[in-house]
Parts: structure tokens; sequence; C-alpha cells
């Protein structure tokens, strides 16, 4: 194998390399450093509608007075009534039901931001809404002043003036606890 084409050929590249070199060695070198981000974007155009509370209150709740339960008998065979083995016998039971409707007084924010190369500054408004609401009672028959079964008692009202009773005491008792709640202005 004949070596020397192949070493003049290495040979003549160094040499034509070295002169190259050689006749930029009087020229200014620069150094820069360059720095590549990549970043990806959703700059799309789309908006994003997001929601903010920035007030929730009840604007007026019943008065006691006005509560007045809705009153509905069954008949019913209760056996052992009150623990007598020897009374087994229909019976009517009565249960109560008691709707309370308020309204609900909101604030919202509402935030419109813009996906945008741009970089619009979002739309910010303030929504005022009234909202219908009810809260729904009903007697507990547990605290009736009926019983009847001996391994599985159960309880049951047998006057509707019981049941009405039970109910509204129920109402009033969510009523005070909702006090706090209620708004002192929906401005």
């Amino acid at each position: 194998m004949n070596r020397r084409p192949y070493i003049a050929a290495i040979l003549g590249s160094a040499l034509a390399c070295g002169l190259t070199y050689g006749a930029d060695a009087g020229a200014k070198v620069e150094k820069k450093t360059v720095t590549l981000i990549n970043a990806t974007g959703t700059a799309d155009g789309s908006s994003e509608i997001s929601r903010e509370a920035v007030k929730e209150c009840i604007v007026a709740l019943p008065t006691a007075e006005s509560l007045e339960p809705e009153v509905t008998s069954d008949s019913r065979y209760l056996k052992e009534i009150n623990g007598d083995p020897a009374k087994n016998e229909w019976a009517k039971v009565y249960t109560a039901k008691l709707i309370i409707n308020y309204q609900m007084y909101k604030k919202d924010l509402l935030i419109v931001a813009t996906k945008s190369v741009e970089g619009k500054d979002p739309t910010i408004r303030e929504v005022d809404k009234r909202l219908p609401a009810a809260k729904e009672f009903l007697s507990n028959p547990s605290d009736g002043d009926t019983y009847a079964g001996r391994s599985n008692r159960q309880y049951y009202y047998t006057k509707a003036e019981g049941a009405a009773k039970d109910v509204k005491d129920r109402a009033l008792v969510w009523l005070k606890q909702q006090k706090p709640l209620v708004c002192s202005d929906t401005k």
C-alpha cells in the first residue's frame, strides 16, 4: 500500500490551514456569548374568565310569627304502643314540613384575561345579583310523643300540634344562626 499520496494530502491540508491561520493572526478576535431562550406561549387571543366572590349575605329573613308549617297525616298500624304488648291498633301519625324562602345578595368580581402578545390588562367588573334561596325543615319523629315496637322501637307524633311545634322550633334555631349573615347594606 502506497501511503505517500495520503500523507501528502494531509500535509497539504495542514499547510493550507496554517497559512490561513497565520494570515489571520494579526486580526482582532471577538468572543461573543450567545444566550438561547426557548419558550412556549399560548398567545392565541382566547379569553379566560374567572369569578371571585367579594360579598355574600342574606337580604332578609322572615319573622318567627310568619312561619306556618304544613302538617300532613298518615294512618299506620302500630304494635305494642308505648310498651303495652296488648295495645296494637291503627293510629293517625303526623309529620310537619316548613320551607323558609329568602333572598341572597352576592357581589362577584368578574375577571376576563386575554391571552395575547400585546399583554393587555385584564378586564375587571363587579357583578351584583340577588338570588332566591330556600331552606326546608322536617319534623323529627324521634322526638314524638308515642312509640311502637319492642326491639325496633319507632317514635311518632300522634298530635298535629306536636309535629308543628317541633318543625317550627328547628326553623327558629336556624333563623337565629343566620342573623349574623343578614346584610347591613347591599351597596
